[in-house]
């Protein structure tokens, strides 16, 4: 009987389950907005990975284009536009730049830059904040130079000039 007895004289507790919640309910709150800062800026770098990989493409597509014998600075700006069209970006003439090959450098460059801000998806990733990142050097091998400088998204790419000696 004592076994009884001594059962029933413990001291019952509250489960702590209350406290508990109220601090995980503090920790989300915490949490979550620097969670969604980091998915943002995720989306908005995957975003601007792709448009400069869009104008990479379209530069070396015009660049073939600039390349071929007898072709014209206007045709080369209409495929520029061209395969810029799925990108729903407007490339006006002040941001295509067309060298033509010489005699002494028989090689065409076509360079495209496009404002920062027609770009980016919501529009507040500082420009500056990663520039020496994109300027280090050749970035993808597939241009002279893919770069972010002074708020503007650009690649070129150079090829020979076919028929020239």
């Amino acid at each position: 009987m004592e076994a009884r007895g001594l059962r029933s004289m413990r001291i019952r507790r509250a489960p702590q389950r209350t406290a508990r919640r109220g601090a995980a309910v503090v920790e989300m709150a915490v949490v979550t907005p620097l969670l969604m800062t980091m998915m943002l800026g995720m989306i908005e770098f995957g975003y601007i990975f792709m448009m400069q990989q869009s104008l990479t493409n379209s530069a070396r597509e015009a660049c073939r284009l600039a390349s071929l014998p007898g072709t014209t600075d206007a045709e080369v700006r209409a495929r520029l536009q061209e395969a810029m069209a799925s990108t729903g970006l407007d490339v006006t003439a002040d941001m295509v730049t067309i060298e033509p090959a010489t005699l002494e450098n028989p090689v065409v460059r076509v360079k495209v830059q496009v404002p920062y801000e027609d770009v980016t998806l919501l529009g507040v990733l500082p420009s500056g904040l990663f520039k020496s990142w994109f300027t280090q050097g050749q970035a993808s091998g597939q241009g002279d130079g893919d770069t972010i400088t002074q708020k503007r998204i650009g690649s070129s790419c150079s090829m020979r000039k076919e028929g020239m000696l």
